[in-house]
């Protein structure tokens, strides 16, 4: 039976993607923000201002462009309070990596890899929500960091079930590993015998 490793491929791609962002490109991630603050704020304008019987929509559309501006303003509610956040979130992905770890039954060292990594996770977090040095650009360039080695994590994930799957199924094709137990020889043991 072949293990599904999509879930693990999806996480390393997402945690690739934001690592990359987070780390070296961080402006490029505010814009992402306003656009999508400045689509939500547009059509939710076009909403309350199209809107039928009496301005039934202005309403709806006003809260909308509300949300809109709040999405917008993100960047600096999350750059003013990166340590914090970044920490909070380290400390849960670090926890649910140590109970994950104590769960399952890991053979070659991956239990231990996945506990170790959790701990690095928890101390890592709970130095960011504390920030002794208040040096949010640190923490942003450390968060990217941290999220690619995550996405490290997943990617090795991936691969050593690739190698499960492609030894589970080498060993299901081959019949030699197949016991006979019906007590009744077969006649290429007879010949080997002879010969």
């Amino acid at each position: 039976m072949k293990i599904d490793n999509s879930g693990y491929l999806f996480k390393a791609i997402l945690l690739t993607a934001c690592g990359i962002l987070l780390t070296f490109f961080p402006g490029v991630l505010a814009w992402v923000f306003y656009i999508i603050g400045g689509i939500i704020i547009i059509g939710s304008l076009l909403t309350g201002l199209g809107g039928g019987d009496g301005g039934s929509l202005f309403s709806v559309g006003m809260v909308g462009a509300g949300i809109g501006l709040f999405v917008m303003f993100l960047p600096k509610l999350i750059s003013a309070h990166i340590a914090g956040i970044a920490g909070a979130a380290l400390v849960i992905v670090g926890i649910v990596q140590i109970v994950k770890s104590r769960k399952k039954d890991l053979s070659n060292g991956m239990r231990t890899i996945q506990l170790i990594f959790g701990i690095l996770l928890l101390v890592a977090g709970i130095f960011f929500m504390f920030n002794p040095f208040h040096a949010s650009k640190i923490i942003r360039i450390l968060t990217g960091v941290v999220l690619l080695l995550f996405a490290a994590f997943n990617y090795y994930v991936v691969y050593v079930i690739n190698q499960r799957n492609a030894g589970k199924i080498s060993s299901n094709s081959s019949s030699s590993n197949v016991i006979d137990t019906s007590g009744v020889e077969k006649p290429d043991e007879i010949n080997n015998r002879i010969e």
